[in-house]
């Protein structure tokens, strides 16, 4: 029987980051919450899909909102358990399994601190096996699968209940309602059949990131490379790094100058994550594959948002799961998405 235990969960942390590619959050913002609930009430039980029974169902669970407001206004502890018990009760069912909507930054967290506070399995898939800035930018929708109606729980002891939309509906009134809530919410969406996580989830996410992790912990480059493709991009320092904003995101560049040779330099577009990667006006890497920014002396996986001039890094290129490769995978999740006027390049045909 796979596990979670304590001791997974610096490895557990490292791969939410580095799958996160620049976003989804810190997930050391939810580690003392996931220590603590482990030790009260002991591992997290990791299911395969194929593993539950027939008629099960699983409630995927996320969050919503501002992770710098969370870290200010930390959670109360009952939400996640909140939301769940709220949607089972709508839709008057009982659910079996948790599981996850993406699998970055700390939203690869919180489906492991529910489970456990549940007492439940956390089946062993997820969305997108990366990170995604919309709940629209999952396999879920790839499948045709809705995920309302849904509940929202805040640290007051609120919640909200959004039925009668699509879910990318509901999450744009959930964002609208964010304030009101006071910067952020805990998420339980529609309880899904198994039916519906075989088609509408990837298998294997946590176990792929626990073993992630513990490359990086190692510091294993080649490991990640014969494992899932990781490459090495670019080596050097920021010298450069303008920010502006792009619709409602927080983007920006990164400039990254050789370490070795100053001539040469890489450009890295952002919007709340590292999104393309330039050099000499060629593309190096895009989404839906990931662009991974490490320090480069202690192997970090940085945020957009910690970037700065003056660190010395190593740029990773990872290639992204076989559905967004698909035309509507790209339609979801490529450059133009983001509103980039480029045609997508998968990594292996881009690094030279």
């Amino acid at each position: 029987m796979a596990q979670i235990t304590l001791e997974d969960v610096p490895a557990l942390s490292k791969a939410a980051s580095l799958l996160g590619a620049g976003g989804g959050g810190d997930p050391e913002l939810i580690v003392p919450m996931l220590r603590r609930v482990l030790r009260e009430h002991g591992p997290v039980e990791v299911v395969d899909p194929a593993q539950l029974p027939p008629g099960s169902l699983t409630v995927p669970v996320g969050g919503a909102g501002s992770v710098t407001v969370m870290h200010e206004k930390p959670m109360e502890g009952t939400e996640f358990v909140r939301a769940f018990r709220a949607v089972e009760g709508y839709v008057g069912v009982k659910a079996h399994a948790v599981s996850a909507v993406c699998m970055a930054g700390i939203m690869a967290m919180f489906p492991v601190v529910a489970a456990a506070q549940l007492g439940l399995p956390l089946v062993d898939a997820d969305g997108a096996s990366r990170g995604t800035t919309k709940l629209s930018q999952t396999t879920l929708t790839l499948a045709g699968i809705d995920l309302t109606p849904a509940a929202f729980a805040d640290d007051k002891g609120a919640s909200l209940l959004v039925d009668g939309v699509k879910s990318a509906d509901a999450e744009l009134i959930v964002r609208l309602s964010i304030p009101a809530m006071g910067g952020w919410s805990i998420q339980a969406w529609r309880p899904l059949s198994v039916d519906e996580v075989a088609r509408g989830l990837m298998v294997g996410s946590y176990s792929m990131a626990l073993e992630m992790g513990r490359l990086l912990e190692a510091g294993d480059r080649e490991g990640l490379a014969a494992c899932y493709g990781a490459r090495t991009l670019f080596h050097g320092k920021i010298i450069e790094v303008p920010r502006r904003h792009f619709g409602q995101s927080s983007a920006g560049s990164v400039v990254v100058e050789h370490a070795e040779q100053p001539d040469r330099a890489l450009r890295i577009e952002m919007q709340n994550e590292f999104l393309v990667a330039l050099e000499d006006g060629h593309v190096v890497a895009c989404v839906p594959d990931l662009i991974c920014v490490l320090e480069q002396e202690t192997g970090t996986c940085l945020l957009a948002e910690q970037v700065r001039y003056g660190l010395w890094v190593e740029v990773l290129g990872i290639p992204c799961q076989r559905p967004w490769r698909s035309a509507a995978g790209l339609d979801l999740l490529g450059p133009r998405a983001f509103g980039y006027d480029l045609d997508y390049v998968p990594l292996d045909e881009a690094v030279r």
